[in-house]
């Protein structure tokens, strides 16, 4: 199903509603700004995928906003996370330092038009259940 966007200037335009499953979602924020959402609940992590280079580094703030304010109001700040990032020239993940040291593309500088995204969400404190946190969302 599709909704109404009232944050663009052109009401026309339509965006998808949230498809949320048991270990996968997807939301449209803005039309063509889509984010994947995996969890893996064995290696408790939570993957991104990103469907378009332009809003990489806009979907990486948007998560890294949505964790802090889930950490804040419901994990009562017991929730601590790295973040892994796709890079292009190495094909693997890189964690989100190494990845602003670099400035790597398309995370935190504009480039050419790339495939699929990935960013990566893996808890850092071993006590903290993803099922919990996943359920808080």
């Amino acid at each position: 199903s599709v909704r109404g966007n009232e944050n663009e200037s052109d009401h026309n335009e339509l965006i998808m509603e949230p498809s949320l499953y048991k270990t996968y979602a997807t939301i449209e924020f803005e039309p063509g700004f889509i984010i994947h959402l995996l969890e893996d609940e064995e290696a408790q992590s939570i993957t991104i995928f990103v469907g378009d280079d332009e809003f990489a580094g806009k979907s990486l703030k948007v998560v890294q906003a949505m964790l802090r304010k889930v950490n804040h109001d419901v994990m009562g700040s017991g929730l601590h996370w790295e973040i892994y990032l796709d890079n292009d020239a190495t094909n693997q993940l890189i964690c989100l330092r190494e990845a602003q040291e670099e400035n790597i593309s398309p995370w935190f500088s504009s480039g050419n038009k790339h495939d699929a995204k990935t960013l990566t969400v893996i808890p850092a404190a071993e006590n903290i259940d993803l099922a919990r946190f996943l359920e808080s969302l």
